[in-house]
């Protein structure tokens, strides 16, 4: 008895704090368009605010393809890799979710934040006034995208031009070169998924070699001017 007691209080608290954050909650709207819908990425990686939220107004047929790079397009802190219409890598800040290293993104949909369940994935028809969520899980089993904070706007009336930034090899263990396509020099940062900053240059010409040789193992972001990257070292 004591044990279903506390099971069902732990259920009652988390679905209370998933109906605290509402689509009214939402500051980082793009879009245009009547229907109005709820993007979440839950990066599941233990950090105090893991999941965020960002709105998309639209009309008609979009998909959850069509948000999540419309909302990509419009803030410079969100990078996502989608080859072949399939979600597999999404870098926000000092979070990342790389495909396979080690989980996989799952979406979901739903009319709030607590009936989200699995869908069919980008492919998914929006419905106005409900949520679709990416959640990084290692599906054993799924979990669902827990309650967001307000991503926020602050950058995104700054135009911006992104880089086509190549990184190999992957994974890296003595040198990490970084092409880009356009000649001349960029700021170029590294940082580990704490936010630490672990290497600050510049790019020299279009390749540039990074001596990653004694890094510890794992997953880093690397920026260049506005465009981010995840990398493995090994």
């Amino acid at each position: 008895m004591i044990i279903r007691v506390l099971a069902l209080s732990a259920t009652l608290a988390a679905a209370s704090a998933q109906a605290q954050f509402t689509m009214a909650d939402v500051q980082f709207w793009i879009g245009t368009g009547a229907d109005s819908s709820v993007l979440v990425f839950d990066f599941q990686d233990g950090t105090v605010d893991p999941s965020y939220a960002w709105g998309f107004l639209h009309d008609g047929s979009a998909t959850g393809l069509d948000m999540v790079e419309a909302i990509a397009a419009a803030d410079p802190n969100l990078a996502l890799d989608i080859p072949s219409g399939f979600l597999n890598t999404v870098t926000y800040g000092a979070h990342a979710g790389i495909g396979g290293a080690p989980d996989y993104w799952s979406t979901w949909s739903g009319a709030d934040l607590a009936s989200m369940e699995m869908n069919l994935g980008l492919s998914e028809v929006l419905t106005n006034g409900r949520w679709f969520g990416c959640s990084y899980t290692d599906f054993d089993p799924p979990l669902a995208p827990t309650a967001p904070i307000a991503a926020t706007n602050a950058t995104a009336v700054v135009e911006r031009s992104l880089l086509d930034l190549g990184v190999y090899p992957q994974p890296a263990t003595d040198v990490l070169f970084v092409r880009v396509n356009e000649d001349g020099t960029h700021a170029l940062r590294i940082h580990d998924l704490g936010g630490r900053t672990v290497f600050t240059g510049r790019t020299n010409g279009l390749t540039t070699a990074v001596d990653v040789a004694g890094w510890a193992p794992g997953t880093y972001v690397l920026v260049v001017g506005d465009t981010r990257r995840t990398v493995a070292i090994q």
